[in-house]
């Protein structure tokens, strides 16, 4: 089965939390709140694709990022692989023009981590991942 690589990123900024919306047409968890992620390019390393998060899907730099967690999942067709940077976000976010091919995001808030639980019930790891490292297992 084909090997998906990902990094999402907690980003925190003065108000919270980054949440970021799912489109409605997104294929695994359609309007869910949840963190901002990215599938690996190449020979990306995790920490590049923790940075692109938040330039591609945000319009924003973030600072300090480091893992603080990693999860595996077999999903129908392939294999996630999942890594969950945290980081301080820098500046404004905004949500960049859509680009064909990549998952792109609704709308964004800043909010509390317990917000993410109805995203984990509904199946997303790194919602999942996040919340057990905080110590509120949804």
């Amino acid at each position: 089965m084909p090997r998906k690589r990902s990094v999402a990123l907690a980003a925190w900024g003065e108000e919270g939390l980054l949440l970021v919306l799912r489109p409605q047409d997104d294929p695994e968890f359609p309007g869910a709140w949840g963190l901002p992620a990215v599938s690996l390019q190449g020979e990306e390393t995790l920490e590049e694709a923790a940075l692109r998060v938040a330039r591609e899907k945000l319009g924003a730099e973030v600072a300090e990022a480091g893992p603080i967690a990693f999860g595996v999942e077999e999903r129908p067709g392939y294999t996630l692989e999942l890594w969950v940077y945290e980081g301080k976000l820098l500046g404004r976010p905004r949500l960049p023009e859509p680009k064909p091919g990549k998952t792109y995001y609704a709308a964004f808030r800043f909010g509390r981590p317990e917000e993410l639980k109805a995203a984990a019930r509904q199946g997303s790891l790194c919602s999942r991942l996040f919340l057990a490292v905080k110590g509120l297992c949804p």
